[in-house]
């Protein structure tokens, strides 16, 4: 039998009357597919954890911006295909968000709205949404299916929101791995080499070139400690910052493209982008030409910018504009196919979404194949490193004994 959990929730009604209580449910989606069933539109829904709710919610506010625009879409939707005005719904919205900083966004919105201002000049005003995003708005007004557009969006944004957690989960446990046993290292280094090498030099014996290059590193490393404690978190700050701005992302996500193991599947999650992002364009009845122009600024990747420009020129001069996509190496050729035949049949909308389901399977395999992989790797390279300094000075000790004989 599944076991029940409760969830309290925080729910409007058809009217747009804010009413709230516990059901229960095996998951979250249960539970939210539950209180639609009942005309509910949730706005909050958290489990019960014993007499807590847990922090686990699933609510507007969150620790991220990305996230924040997110669910702000989400509920937005809900709110309008509940028959809402827009300006009812981001009231709605503005008072039980929970992030202070993006309900003031959400205000200044609403009182833009309020004046006669289009939604997506305030999007674009408020300097939270990016070109697309705007452009697809701007499109689902004009039809008239802002609702549609605004869920079209959501789930664009939740599935490029899982690939993000789904790399960084997958990175986490290898780069701790290499966090402790690089502190190992430095441990042995620092604390067990010393002892051995007053031995091996009293001894006046001839110290192993291997060995001397341990005792000179361990000798370094004590010396400049506190510099490396210090100068390390410095440099890490440091790189943080200068990755914040988009010309450094952009060379270090270029740089890290190249990198083994890592490098493809960044490689693999530009193209799912582009393709993802590319296809919602596409649905919300945004132009071909529109969309390569609005894409540009969203890529990480100067090579796909770069396409993205060729291909766009490409169709101002009327030239095949997939011939971009085929010289280049960055995109697999499998995406020039579908594209060139989803054109030719006069289907490149589902050929685009088709090749998005495609490319995001081949991702997670890739990143379980490679996460696979990275741990023996990370494993046997610091086991080497260990192995080569006890070596070393065994090599010396052992010269050592000779010597005495």
């Amino acid at each position: 039998k599944t076991e029940m959990a409760r969830f309290q929730y925080v729910a409007l009604t058809a009217h747009g009357e804010r009413v709230n209580g516990v059901v229960e449910g095996s998951d979250r989606a249960l539970v939210l597919g539950k209180l639609g069933d009942q005309g509910l539109h949730p706005i909050d829904v958290r489990e019960h954890v014993g007499d807590e709710v847990s922090g686990r919610a699933f609510r507007l506010g969150s620790v991220s911006r990305f996230r924040d625009v997110t669910l702000f879409t989400r509920e937005l939707a809900w709110l309008l295909k509940a028959g809402m005005t827009l300006n009812q719904a981001l009231e709605i919205l503005e008072r039980d968000g929970s992030g202070k900083l993006f309900a003031g966004v959400v205000g200044r919105m609403r009182t833009d709205i309020r004046k006669g201002r289009n939604f997506h000049d305030t999007l674009r005003e408020s300097g939270e949404f990016s070109p697309y995003y705007i452009s697809m708005v701007e499109a689902g007004e004009e039809s008239g299916t802002l609702p549609s557009v605004l869920e079209q969006i959501a789930a664009t944004r939740e599935k490029e929101q899982k690939v993000r957690n789904q790399l960084v989960s997958s990175l986490l446990y290898p780069l701790l791995l290499t966090v402790l046993a690089t502190g190992a290292i430095i441990f042995i280094l620092t604390s067990v080499v010393p002892n051995i090498k007053d031995m091996i030099l009293s001894s006046g014996a001839p110290v192993p070139d291997s060995a001397q290059f341990v005792i000179n590193l361990s000798d370094w490393l004590i010396g400049n400690g506190k510099s490396v404690l210090i100068g390390v978190p410095l440099a890490l700050l440091a790189a943080t910052l200068l990755l914040g701005t988009s010309v450094a992302k952009r060379m270090g996500f270029s740089v890290a493209t190249r990198l083994p193991v890592l490098g493809p599947i960044l490689k693999k999650s530009a193209v799912l982008q582009f393709s993802r992002i590319l296809g919602a364009l596409l649905a919300a009845g945004v132009s071909l030409p529109d969309s390569l122009r609005l894409m540009r600024p969203s890529t990480s990747h100067r090579e796909v910018e770069t396409t993205l420009a060729a291909m766009e020129d490409a169709l101002r001069r009327g030239d095949d504009f997939l011939a971009p996509i085929e010289r280049s190496r960055f995109f697999p050729p499998l995406l020039a196919r579908l594209l060139r035949v989803g054109h030719e049949t006069g289907n490149l909308t589902p050929s685009v979404q088709q090749l998005t389901s495609i490319l995001d399977e081949e991702l997670d395999t890739s990143i379980k194949r490679a996460l696979t992989l990275l741990e023996p790797a990370i494993i046997l390279l610091l086991s080497l490193v260990v192995a080569f300094i006890i070596t070393s000075l065994m090599g010396a000790i052992i010269s050592i004994n000779d010597l005495a004989i």
